[in-house]
């Protein structure tokens, strides 16, 4: 495509004064002075310790002021020397990833000790930047019982709201959608450097838990580095060391060790209702059948203080019933493979280079299993993730640092239907309207796809005292290229029926899709794929006044070309169409077409970020911060559905004239509908990119014993939202819904909004800003940390949040029905059809954590880990199509009632461990665990059905009580 040496001489050449990034590494700093007070320039601060390969050193300058700018998170033995004063040595000094941990000293004149050791508590809190978040390591990143995968880490992170509940490892076989103190998406997801963020804000990437060092989360206050709005989640890969160091892993969960809850007249007297398995039995339960995970790895010298090597393979399986689906039907089957390598090497006194790769495979036969999608209708995933990099680490100078950063991320992930659409009626796919989402026949939607993200990063720092006070400039730049080849790939056939109910006796509407045949895919056809040019460049100052005041100011530029390679359409249903469907162009589809590919749109934005450290005492134990930044949206793959050499979608009333269930024809065909996707739903050229602006102020105090406690308030302003994947903007219908009418649904007269009859079938969509996109979040938040010692962690956090948001009732296409998913109303735009239940909705939501380990006498430990939520707001749907309405050539489902008005069953889930360590002697030790899961067998109901066909019928609870065994090995 273009010269990645050509953006690295680009990257030198803006870095020519510098040094590195503090989202991948952490930064030690501090002012020696004199007994008397007065500062010391020229003293030499050397800091060691088991996580850094080979020795640092630096000098103070001449405010007495010293800095290491990027060393791995890991516990530091810190020296102070000058000629004519005592030498003092400061110990277990913790530097934790994206932090700046401050670590003052005074030196005493020479007498005839040679070396004072100081000791005391470790700063934890960060007292020069605003960032907020949390982190974890050692025993607090594997020592409490919780899910082993990011968002274990993200359940217990404060400001983060999880749409899934991990019971036992039920949830580990797929992502769980989550929100940062409540903008959803548009999270950054690193590994050890590598950015495999997925699309607009998933992982791409199942990692090895146990792989890491440490897993960092940033909620807010993030600086220029931080591309995103949402949640920037960071983690660091381990890197061996100058012994042999291992850590075997193993846990065992077999369905003997699950209990049961979801007791069908339990569920039935909270107003829910349990689906029929497929054996006619009522069955909400739905518990793990099987888990089981094992994980082993070894690092350390290859040649000590200069080379270094770390290795590991993870491998685990799930295994788990789903509710209304009986286990001899099928079961929601997930293994996966995981291979992580990394090698460090420090080739000179002040260079160090890295390189690292992990691959990982994962298979689930039967995804998406639900009581609305049953077996027949699932896609099998089989996908293969990888990432690798090489970076160079370069010590300038005492005052600089540079860091480069060359990596890949690559995601092949094909999806294949249970069975074939055209091998009989029976299997044509389907769906049914009044249960949004419940389908028959085939998988729809069967695709093949290929990600590929190669990426060049170049960050520096440079150092600069001065007499009003220290600068400590960073300078950034990035170039990442999304590809993104999806391709509906034929495989599911090239039409949908849709039935009003269950129990219609024929299909009333029919979905066209331009696929040609499967066997033809990348050769005699393809999708072309969705591009996302990203550079930034970014700057920053933090100025500290003094050793209590600093001001960090910094700009983001952001370009971002998005847009799509060429494609071949050739549809395997290209029919010429009748009067009757006049509005299609005469043609289902063109036979043959060859799209050219070219940009969307190319835009520039330019964001500032300003805040305010202030030490209440001075003695870095205390800070007030305030914080002001713009994020602009990552767009990634965002426009996908708008490809127009990718697919597209033709729907019409449909009359099954010999009642087959399959389309025979044109003679079939009722009136033209809409079109969907490709270039009939076009990209505004003059889009403004969606931001977001966050406001915050935070206090914090630290304890004793390394503890601290935080208050927070935030407010996070959605300004510009486009919708992505899916577009509900229908463009000659914006601002038209004014003609009032009344229906009646069950029983119930509904006041509602139409667009007058000349605009009926100008269903015409667009990617553009929705005209009402301004989405508000505030919240309070108080945490309290206490880091672990020698024998116990503990942290909790709880928040309370107000929104005010669209939220739309066309599940199918903006929310969720998965079992392993929870809120199923999606944020986003739609027809605003109920007069009095609009799609501006305000509601509240809550929640708490608290995790935890103690370690008594005797080597035994007690670990827990609870989280409550409260329930999501709510309403009951009037499905498409259950009224008559122009609209409805689109889509007209709305909300029963404003959502306030009901609220889920909230979620209590409490885990609890027990463990005992058995030292074998050196540093070599054996620990056995029992973990409980959902110690109070509590049985929520997380998901349900929202349809007022069949209101309240369950999708999943949370799963029962399961006892999980853990053997796990350390030397």
């Amino acid at each position: 495509m273009r010269s990645r040496t050509a953006v690295l001489v680009l990257a030198f050449g803006l870095l020519a004064g510098s040094a590195f990034a503090q989202t991948t590494q952490g930064r030690l700093t501090g002012l020696i002075t004199d007994a008397q007070g007065a500062i010391l320039p020229g003293v030499t601060v050397t800091v060691t310790s088991p996580a850094l390969i080979g020795v640092q050193s630096t000098v103070t300058q001449p405010d007495g002021r010293f800095l290491f700018p990027a060393l791995p998170t890991g516990a530091y033995k810190v020296v102070y020397d000058l000629s004519g004063f005592q030498k003092v040595t400061r110990e277990n000094v913790q530097v934790v990833l994206g932090q700046t941990i401050s670590i003052d000293a005074q030196l005493p004149l020479a007498s005839l000790a040679e070396t004072v050791t100081v000791t005391g508590e470790s700063p934890v809190i960060d007292v020069t930047t605003t960032k907020v978040g949390t982190s974890l390591k050692g025993e607090a990143l594997i020592g409490v019982p919780n899910s082993t995968d990011v968002w274990g880490a993200l359940s217990e992170a404060p400001g983060i709201r999880l749409q899934g509940f991990d019971v036992g490892g039920s949830h580990k076989s797929q992502q769980s959608g989550y929100e940062s103190f409540g903008v959803q998406n548009q999270a950054r997801v690193i590994s050890d450097g590598v950015d495999h963020t997925e699309g607009v804000g998933g992982t791409g990437f199942y990692e090895d838990y146990f792989a890491n060092e440490e897993v960092s989360v940033g909620a807010l206050g993030s600086d220029v580095e931080m591309n995103s709005p949402g949640a920037s989640i960071v983690t660091t890969i381990k890197s061996g060391g100058n012994s042999f160091k291992g850590l075997e892993h193993f846990s065992y969960e077999p369905g003997s060790f699950v209990g049961s809850n979801g007791a069908t007249s339990d569920i039935a007297a909270r107003g829910y209702e349990c689906p029929r398995n497929g054996e006619g039995v009522q069955q909400c339960n739905n518990p793990n059948l099987l888990f089981w995970e094992g994980h082993v790895d070894l690092g350390g010298p290859v040649m000590r203080d200069k080379v270094w090597f770390y290795g590991a393979y993870n491998q685990f399986k799930i295994n788990k019933q789903v509710s209304g689906v009986s286990q001899s039907v099928a079961t929601d089957l997930g293994k996966f493979n995981n291979y992580t390598a990394k090698g460090t090497a420090k080739i000179s006194k002040n260079n160090t280079v890295i390189g690292y790769f992990q691959g990982g495979r994962k298979q689930k036969p039967f995804r998406n299993l639900s009581t609305l999608v049953p077996p027949q209708s699932i896609l099998a995933q089989d996908s293969w993730s990888k990432m690798y990099k090489g970076e160079w680490q370069s010590v300038l100078s005492d005052r600089a640092f540079l860091n480069v950063n060359v990596g890949r991320f690559t995601l092949d992930w094909p999806m294949v239907p249970a069975v074939d659409p055209r091998a009989a009626a029976v299997n044509i796919p389907s769906v049914y309207r009044s249960a949004p989402g419940r389908q028959t026949g085939s998988g729809w939607n069967a695709f093949s796809t290929f990600r590929s993200k190669p990426q060049v990063k170049a960050q520096a720092t440079y150092y600069l005292p001065g007499k009003a006070g220290s600068h400590d400039f960073k300078f950034g730049f990035e170039d990442i290229y999304d590809s993104y080849h999806f391709g509906i790939n034929g495989q599911s056939g090239p039409y949908r029926l849709s039935y009003a109910t269950p129990t219609s006796p024929t299909a009333d509407r029919i979905r066209f899709i331009d696929t040609g045949l499967p066997s033809d895919y990348n050769n005699g056809w393809t999708a072309g794929a969705n591009l996302d040019q990203h550079y930034s460049v970014y700057a920053q100052d933090r100025w500290a006044f003094n050793n209590r005041v600093s001001l960090t100011g910094g700009i983001r530029f952001d370009y971002q070309d998005v847009g799509y390679q060429d494609g071949i359409r050739k549809p395997e249903v290209c029919d010429a169409t009748t009067a009757l469907q006049a509005g299609d162009g005469g043609r289902i589809f063109p036979c043959s077409s060859t799209v050219t590919g070219a940009s969307f749109f190319k835009n520039k934005n330019v964001a500032a970020r300003v805040g305010v450290s202030y030490g209440l005492t001075g003695d870095g134990k205390s800070v007030l911060k305030a914080f002001y930044g713009r994020y602009y949206n990552n767009l990634a793959d965002g426009f996908s559905s708008a490809n127009p050499a990718g697919q597209r979608y033709a729907e019409y009333n449909f009359n099954d004239l010999n009642r087959n269930g399959k389309y025979d024809g044109v003679q079939e065909l009722g009136t033209f509908r809409t079109r969907l996707g490709g270039a009939d739903a076009p990209v505004d050229p003059n889009l403004k990119t969606p931001h977001t602006d966050e406001v915050s102020f935070t206090v914090e105090r630290q304890f004793w014993q390394e503890s601290s406690i935080r208050g927070t308030y935030v407010r996070k302003m959605q300004r510009d939202y486009v919708p992505f994947y899916f577009t509900p903007i229908v463009t000659a219908w914006v601002g038209q819904l004014t003609v009032p009418k009344t229906a009646v649904v069950n029983g119930v007269s509904y006041s509602l909004l139409d667009v007058p009859d000349r605009l009926a079938d100008a269903t015409d969509t667009a990617y553009t800003n929705s005209p009402s996109s301004n989405f508000n979040y505030d919240t309070i938040e108080v945490a309290f940390t206490k880091r672990f010692g020698s024998k116990f962690f503990f942290q909790t956090s709880g928040d309370y949040q107000w929104r005010d948001e669209e939220r739309s009732a066309d599940i199918p296409d903006w929310g969720s029905t998965s079992p392993l998913s929870t809120d199923p109303i999606g944020v986003g735009p739609q027809l605003s059809v109920s007069a009095t239940a609009p799609v501006r909705q305000k509601t509240t939501m809550y929640h708490a954590q608290l995790s935890g380990h103690y370690s008594f006498p005797y080597e035994i430990g007690v670990g827990m880990n609870y989280r409550f939520q409260s329930g999501f707001p709510y309403s009951l749907v009037i499905p498409d199509g259950a009224v008559d309405l122009n609209v409805c050539n689109f889509n007209c489902a709305f909300f029963a009632t404003n959502m306030d008005a009901n609220r889920s069953e909230a979620v209590n889930l409490l885990n609890f461990r027990i463990d005992k360590a058995i030292p074998l002697g050196g540093s070599r030790k054996a620990t056995l665990m029992l973990d409980v899961y959902n110690l109070l067998n509590a049985d929520p109901v997380t998901n349900f059905n929202l349809s007022i066909t069949s209101p309240r019928t369950v999708i999943a609870v949370l799963d029962p009580r399961v006892f999980q065994m853990g053997f796990r090995f350390e030397f």
